[in-house]
């Protein structure tokens, strides 16, 4: 029964992130196609500057469509190849005051909760910040409107595992959107690449850790990820 039901999850995240692809590819290429069928079309009609107005366009959606080849890259390319014992309080201290001095540009309220006491996790260092990064510029992208925008940094240790948890106080994502936010190429902000979310995701699985996002409209976001501390690898969440 188990098996049966993590099949179907799969297929199901299967046609998401394929729909995310068929939109995000799909659409340029569309494009592309209609603006070069207009100007053959009507090329002999056009002067050189309408010309050079419609070749231009077709040169920006092409541009467009390298971006997201170049992004589907990138996923491939972020890989833990090594893990090491991170000593984690003297981490959260250092990636704490970096987020502190950059929410502090935005004018944003930072508050931290420590509530574990010294231990070691498995990690990779840069995926690690990799990871604690794109957490945190979804969060300051979420307040970006907010009146007094809030961002909660909060750690805890539970069987066998670190919890790391950043909440903020933005709009919320829609239920509709929850199922995409890991899938390459999906965004909810216009320009973004939409890679953070599932370049941080793969990264936690290949550390043996675990990441998830919680919404709810008009409360916030929560991001939470399990890092495994050392001595418990028999451990899984």
């Amino acid at each position: 029964m188990n098996k049966a039901k993590s099949h179907i999850l799969s297929i199901d995240s299967l046609e998401e992130m394929l729909s995310v692809l068929r939109h995000e590819l799909g659409n340029p290429i569309n494009s592309l196609k209609i603006t070069l069928d207009v100007l053959r079309e009507n090329y002999d009609l056009f002067d050189d500057v309408k010309k050079r107005g419609y070749l231009n366009r077709a040169s920006e959606l092409l541009s467009k469509q390298e971006k997201l080849i170049d992004a589907l890259k990138s996923y491939s390319k972020f890989h833990v190849r090594e893990q090491t014992k991170i000593a984690f309080i003297p981490f959260w201290e250092s990636f704490s005051a970096m987020a502190s001095n950059r929410l502090r540009d935005g004018n944003i309220i930072l508050t931290r909760n420590l509530e574990t006491e010294p231990c070691s996790v498995k990690a990779n260092s840069p995926a690690l910040n990799e990871i604690m990064l794109s957490i945190l510029d979804n969060a300051i992208e979420a307040v970006e409107d907010v009146n007094k925008p809030t961002i909660e940094l909060k750690a805890s240790r539970a069987n066998g595992f670190v919890k790391i948890q950043m909440k903020d106080n933005g709009p919320g994502i829609k239920a509709d959107d929850m199922s995409k936010i890991f899938i390459p190429l999906f965004s909810t902000k216009s320009g973004k690449m939409g890679m953070g979310l599932a370049i941080a995701r793969k990264l936690s699985w290949e550390m043996g850790g675990r990441m998830e996002v919680e919404s709810s409209l008009g409360i916030g976001t929560e991001a939470r990820l399990w890092l495994k501390t050392l001595g418990d690898e028999e451990n899984e969440i």
